[in-house]
């Protein structure tokens, strides 16, 4: 009856806009489609190809315009058509001009909908000149041709005049980030003389290495970390060194130093060696980070969870009615969103706010809003739970907060959820240091007063950086030089008070495939990641990955076609896990011969619904997931996301409970709950072998993958 009664409903989405702004009501046409659109929650959602109707609720003037969406389309949209004025009664494909007006228009091929994993943007320019004519219009339909497993959900649709800002820049055409091919060149390019190693000691900097072919003219640039690749002139000061007979040096350097008459802690700068030659002063050598930085509190013990048992997301208010769910749980660890950074500290003076110093400049610190993390960290102590805090930077359209617009990059697009930093500006990078440095000197005490953040996520999914990390558009290699940045700025100011706190690289499931044409892949980053510790030194980050099954929707991931058992797969999903515990045992993947540790940081499975068949699939896919990580030694902690069932995420339901408004049962447990539950105690066996009847196995040693990967 539902889907009967759907060809007759219709959806205002969105309302009270300029005359140059029309309102949209989307809805389904009365003959086809009925099995395949879906209305949830005020979003029209398509299942596998389809066509809706786009209804402008004002009269359409004379010229050119831009048809606006938000999207969240997993599989993403193979061909997508826009019509306009037709015969509700014709079948959509029979017509190849349709009448506006008293004009002819064509239909028109749109650029289609990307895969996207949260609602974004997507925005088509509807042109007169190309044969598209809008004059009084009555009502627009738009044809999709998508795979059967696609799912894609349309909310929010308006007409309106086009801007500057949909036309969309090319890669690496904006100022702040180094040019592509500068950074391959540097990147791949060989030197002579090398710096070997940097150590940053309570007061001074060690700096060694060796020279060739010169005895005389040789300095040593102190570069600070914003410098990009290509500037004139890279460094804030000339160091003198003496070389020996047999081309070493070695030379100590103040840790501070004076700049602008501020005090600056050099901790986060990188040091190259310059030949004084005809032409000025040239680079001899790479440039080199510090490796080795002393601790304040070399003693601070690591964290040694009990299983690889975590939770995604997790916060003390998310839901005080299961106060006690981390212990109910057997939960060793959870991440915590540390979300609008900018929040935290700001560059102005406020009341109630405590003022202190970074970089020689002032800042103030927000007591209130970080006192409400304190009640998580302290909560999570109080569990001996580990704690990974995920660093993100607010991203939205419009903001005239200055202290928002000091942090996130220049180039970010606000078409992406969160934004880069500004790690390529001086009162960018050091207002992020800032925060940092008074995070991670807050959350390291050996007291535990505020509680205790072991490890830092920096940033997420990057290798879908249009959508999580934005930084403008971006070639892979420029994006990289960006985040590594980040990467470096929290891991040398967190080693300061806590030998044991990594940052970690956050990554999706699309492996050797981008997803979309936005992407970069999470293999591409990885290696790139690695290049660049290579040549400017090496630091112990860790890998947070999100092994989802291929489709979000769909938890049967032991089907997943893309999940291959090769380095080239793909995609790594619970199915193929064990090619990223293989990955990440290669040689040149390790830290000094270490294998670097995994982190599955967001990982869930969805229950289309909360029959028990639902249920019984989206337990399964955790329980096939489970019995793979416990042999893969590189791994140390399943995070499960999300631990409600949340709506707004695209009509997932991938929670180990039900909504917390679900009618007749909120929060109630699912049968996933009751499974992860039992991991790690004497009921895992009894517990997850009930399930291998629904994958179709007789043991989990048939689904475990026992041959070397290549």
């Amino acid at each position: 009856m539902f889907r009967t009664c759907l060809a007759f409903c219709a959806i205002v989405l969105c309302c009270e806009l300029s005359a140059e702004q029309i309102e949209c009501v989307l809805r389904t046409p009365n003959e086809i489609n009925r099995e395949n659109v879906q209305l949830n929650n005020g979003t029209i959602e398509i299942h596998g190809s389809a066509s809706i109707e786009i209804v402008p609720q004002s009269k359409v003037g004379k010229g050119d315009w831009a048809i606006e969406f938000e999207t969240f389309c997993v599989g993403g949209v193979e061909q997508m058509t826009l019509a306009s004025a037709f015969d509700q009664s014709t079948s959509p494909n029979t017509a190849s001009k349709e009448t506006s007006g008293n004009k002819t228009s064509t239909p028109q091929s749109l650029p289609p909908f990307i895969h996207s994993e949260t609602f974004r943007p997507h925005v088509a320019i509807l042109e007169e000149a190309n044969g598209f004519h809008l004059t009084g219009v009555d009502v627009l339909r738009l044809d999709l041709t998508m795979k059967d497993d696609a799912v894609l959900q349309i909310r929010n649709v308006r007409l309106r005049r086009p801007q500057e800002s949909d036309h969309e820049k090319d890669a690496d055409s904006l100022a702040h980030a180094a040019d592509p091919e500068l950074l391959n060149a540097y990147l791949s390019g060989t030197f002579a003389s090398t710096i070997t190693g940097v150590t940053v000691g309570m007061s001074d900097i060690q700096i060694t290495g060796t020279v060739a072919n010169h005895r005389t003219g040789v300095t040593l640039g102190d570069i600070p970390m914003e410098t990009l690749l290509g500037d004139q002139s890279p460094y804030r000061e000339l160091i003198d060194i003496e070389i020996q007979n047999d081309g070493s040096f070695e030379v100590s350097v103040p840790r501070s130093t004076l700049v602008d008459d501020r005090r600056v802690d050099r901790l986060t700068d990188r040091w190259q060696l310059f030949h004084d030659g005809p032409s000025g002063n040239v680079a001899i050598s790479h440039a080199r980070y510090a490796e080795t930085v002393a601790c304040r509190q070399p003693n601070l013990p690591p964290a040694k969870p009990s299983s690889k048992k975590g939770l995604g997301g997790w916060s003390a208010q998310r839901s005080p009615a299961l106060k006690n769910e981390l212990k109910d749980l057997g939960i060793t660890a959870v991440t915590v969103n540390v979300a609008g950074l900018h929040q935290y500290v700001s560059t102005r003076p406020h009341p109630n706010f405590t003022k202190f110093s970074w970089q020689g400049r002032d800042y103030y610190a927000n007591g209130r809003a970080l006192q409400q993390l304190d009640q998580t960290f302290r909560e999570a102590a109080a569990n001996n739970v580990m704690v990974s805090a995920i660093l993100l930077i607010s991203n939205p359209e419009n903001s005239g907060d200055e202290d928002l617009q000091r942090l996130r990059h220049p180039d970010a697009d606000p078409s992406g959820m969160f934004a880069m930093p500004a790690v390529t500006s001086s009162e960018g990078i050091g207002y992020y240091g800032a925060i940092l440095n008074l995070m991670a000197e807050r959350w390291s005490r050996d007291d535990g007063i505020h509680g205790r953040v072991h490890h830092w996520i920096v940033h997420n999914e990057v290798d879908f950086g249009s959508i999580w990390t934005n930084a403008g558009r971006k070639s892979d290699i420029t994006y990289m030089d960006l985040y590594q940045r980040s990467m470096r700025m929290i891991d040398l100011i967190a080693r300061q008070y806590d030998p044991n706190a990594r940052a970690w690289i956050s990554l999706t499931h699309h492996w050797a495939e981008r997803g979309n044409e936005y992407g970069y892949g999470s293999k591409r980053m990885l290696d790139l990641l690695v290049q660049f510790c290579q040549t400017e030194g090496d630091f112990p980050w860790g890998l947070a990955y999100h092994p989802y099954p291929q489709s979000l929707f769909d938890p049967r991931t032991w089907q997943d076609e893309k999940a291959t058992f090769e380095f080239a797969t793909p995609k790594i999903t619970p199915k193929n896990i064990e090619v990223l515990d293989a990955y990440m045992k290669l040689p040149q993947n390790r830290y000094h011969d270490a294998v670097r540790p995994v982190h599955l940081s967001e990982n869930g499975f969805n229950s289309k619904d909360y029959s028990d068949a639902a249920q019984q699939n989206q337990a399964a896919g955790m329980a096939l997931a489970w019995k793979k990580i416990q042999s893969l030694s590189s791994i140390e902690t399943w995070h499960y996301h999300n631990w409600i069932d949340n709506r707004h995420e695209g009509g997932l339901k991938i929670g180990l409970r039900k909504f917390s408004d679900e009618s007749g049962d909120p929060l109630g447990k699912k049968l996933i709950w009751n499974l992860y539950q039992a991991f790690g105690t004497p009921r895992e066996d009894a517990e997850a072998n009930r399930y291998l009847q629904t994958i179709g196995a007789k043991s989990w040693n048939d689904l475990i993958h026992q041959e070397s990967i290549h």
